[in-house]
């Protein structure tokens, strides 16, 4: 590699792929690569037709310089946010160009910031970083050197999911297995009703019969996810019935204002134990934004029909809540081994409260303090999405193998529904696409922690193409996660039970490997090849014609799995 001056500033060069940049500021080179310490704007390569920008969006996703693509969740046409994030789940910006992979690695993400946009037919890159920090170039021949180069990069040490399962052995249930939420019918007309109603949404004995049937047909690892406290008992069944774990739902960021209690209906407190206990905390407690006003979180439905935002929990006072709460909810209920804390891993993000300030620095503290916490109650931990700050203090994560920029909208609330037509045609986009799905977390940190996907984007939520969800977790080595009413069970069931099958063949093998290598074996990116610890490799066919490798038919749709 090397670094060339130009009449606008300079390039990076290597092979005669060059990254044009501009600006007067010159990196130098150490240990083979060029670093810079910034405060402001990161010096980036002018982006050109052809590139591909390969961002850290949960588990990575890859566009096209020219192309246009579907908002999902979010706005594609802008992909603006903060490292330590979901979408920004590592430090670092890969740009391919050509056959080269230009890295953009800072050395703490915290205090900075990216952004994707398309302006005039063509993407544009800017980086931004708000507290002085280093910044990594390097060119490389393949994504996993540049990968590789990044991993070298974090100094922190990581603890390997094998070091966490054996800590915690009740986590090894998770390798080869799958999560399951299973919903009440009725989930939908209580939750987001613009009616008070009496009806509860919790799911009751209905789950132990679906658990009877998933058993029977082979599902011999799993964890159930139960939502309502009402349904807390069923922890205890499902374990000494079938050996099966079972994690409790909590949020430790939604705050309900007792007023909107006038305008709201009032099932979320009759029949969500959290919404409850967050009560207290109105607005004591609640995180304050810089301009002075309440932080807003998730929307609930009025009377009216409209929506209206909750508030979000200082993350300093939910760390004290979890440590005063969860124990009590083991003493009454000891068979939960697990705890889904929704939305607390998705970021970091400051308070300007006096009574309990937070910088992002110390938000990071608090929260990796707060999930070690519920660790060492002998709890396997869980959390939304995740990024690399906190994995240490995570056993898994619910979304990281499902890109927030590629979801259905609203697929949140949408956690339980089979896709429509046009929720199917949207996934097909992106989310099913391989040219836009690349693997970036599981090249870092595959070995570190489980990667589940969104409830909203569950295994089984387009039967018509589970094929395409079942390609993609074996090429990943990632593990199912199925979410569903009751009423849908049994035309899902068949289904479920091969789909559970055919991914865990393959993730109780590498579920605990680091991704050693991976390839695009054709240039349409409908053949892809996955490494896991130099020993077991998996091609994966996306494409509706054969492919043979290595002498061997891979059919359409379909995968090879061998041992290297």
């Amino acid at each position: 590699m090397n670094l060339l001056k130009n009449k606008n500033g300079f390039c990076l060069d290597s092979d005669n792929v060059c990254f044009d940049f501009v600006g007067d500021l010159f990196p130098k080179e150490r240990d083979s690569v060029f670093k810079l310490d910034v405060i402001g704007s990161v010096p980036v390569p002018v982006i050109k037709s052809g590139d591909r920008l390969l961002l850290p969006v949960d588990e990575g996703i890859a566009i096209t310089a020219e192309k246009e693509y579907a908002s999902g969740e979010f706005d594609c046409n802008c992909i603006r946010c903060s490292f330590c994030n979901r979408n920004g789940t590592m430090s670092m910006i890969i740009i391919q160009r050509e056959n080269k992979y230009l890295l953009i690695g800072l050395d703490n993400g915290i205090n900075s910031e990216y952004k994707a946009e398309r302006k005039n037919g063509l993407y544009t890159l800017e980086i931004t970083c708000h507290k002085e920090c280093g910044v990594t170039y390097g060119i490389y021949d393949s994504l996993v050197d540049a990968c590789k180069s990044y991993r070298n990069i974090k100094k922190d040490e990581f603890i390997t999911l094998r070091e966490k399962i054996r800590k915690n052995p009740e986590a090894l249930k998770l390798i080869g297995g799958g999560i399951f939420w299973v919903w009440n019918n009725n989930y939908d007309e209580v939750m987001y009703s613009d009616k008070d109603t009496d009806i509860s949404p919790a799911v009751g004995k209905e789950l132990l019969s679906v658990a009877d049937e998933l058993h029977n047909s082979g599902v011999d690892n799993a964890m159930f996810g139960l939502f309502f406290n009402e349904d807390s008992p069923l922890s205890e069944e499902l374990y000494k019935r079938y050996g099966y774990i079972s994690t409790q739902y909590d949020n430790y960021n939604d705050v309900l204002n007792p007023e909107l209690l006038k305008i709201v209906p009032n099932n979320r407190v009759k029949n969500c134990d959290y919404t409850f206990r967050r009560m207290k905390d109105y607005s004591d407690g609640v995180q304050v934004q810089k301009d002075g006003r309440l932080s807003p979180a998730w929307e609930l439905r009025g009377f009216d029909g409209k929506m209206y935002s909750q508030n979000t929990l200082c993350p300093l006072i939910a760390s004290g809540r979890m440590k005063e709460e969860i124990p009590e909810v083991l003493k009454e209920f000891p068979f939960y081994k697990g705890r889904f804390i929704d939305v607390y891993g998705g970021g970091l993000s400051e308070c300007y409260s006096k009574d309990h300030p937070l910088s992002r620095e110390e938000c990071l503290n608090v929260k990796n303090e707060a999930f070690k916490s519920v660790g060492d109650m002998g709890l396997i931990v869980g959390t939304e999405d995740g990024f690399e700050d906190i994995i240490n203090n995570l056993v898994y994560t619910e979304g990281l193998h499902s890109p927030v920029h590629f979801r259905n909208p609203n697929s949140g609330r949408n956690h339980a529904h089979i896709y429509n037509k046009e929720q199917t045609e949207h996934i097909l986009k992106n989310m099913l696409n391989p040219e836009c799905r690349v693997p970036l977390w599981h090249l870092v940190y595959h070995e570190n922690m489980l990667a589940f996907p969104y409830w909203g984007d569950s295994t089984e939520m387009s039967p018509e193409f589970l094929k395409k969800k079942i390609l993609f977790a074996c090429l990943y080595g990632c593990p199912p996660l199925y979410s569903f009413f009751v009423k849908d069970f049994e035309k899902l069931k068949d289904s479920i039970a091969s789909s559970y099958k055919t991914i865990n063949a393959i993730h109780k093998k590498v579920a605990e490997l680091p991704m050693t290598d991976f390839q695009v074996l054709r240039d349409d990116y409908k053949v892809q090849r996955s490494v896991f610890g130099d020993k077991y490799e998996v091609i994966v066919n996306f494409s509706e014609e054969s492919y043979t490798y290595k002498n061997k038919l891979i059919l359409p749709d379909d995968l090879l799995f061998e041992e290297i």
